[in-house]
């Protein structure tokens, strides 16, 4: 089927899905050029709920993902996977760090939260 140039062409290919418990799995994906975005309805024949089994399916070649860049970075450092639509861009999405409202705020609780947001904070 070929590398796809265009998000469109993604309607062509084997597209694997993140499966949620609470809500459908992702249809449609939404990419953006610039401020021009591009929506498009992918199909799978594999839908799966956990990360790391996504991956295994992408490297055993069962299909395309769409997944966080931390989480695929060395996978696409090492070649095993290749980006394809590289001149365009996912959304990103929100990430929460949640903890008990009663929970204490320990020097090792603030030294986590501070890691995070230095990791992964906002943009």
């Amino acid at each position: 089927r070929g590398t796809p140039q265009k998000p469109a062409d993604l309607e062509r290919h084997e597209c694997l899905g993140y499966a949620f418990s609470a809500r459908p799995a992702d249809r449609e994906w939404v990419f953006f050029q610039g401020t021009v975005s591009y929506k498009v309805r992918v199909a799978s024949r594999l839908l799966i709920n956990e990360s790391r089994a996504l991956m295994s399916a992408a490297l055993d070649g069962f299909g395309i993902v769409l997944g966080p860049q931390d989480f695929l970075r060395t996978a696409l450092a090492s070649g095993e996977l290749v980006r394809v639509l590289p001149e365009f861009e996912a959304p990103s999405r929100s990430m929460h760090l949640v903890y008990t409202a009663n929970r204490q705020r320990t020097a090792k609780l603030r030294c986590f939260v501070e890691t995070v947001l230095g990791r992964f904070g906002p943009v």
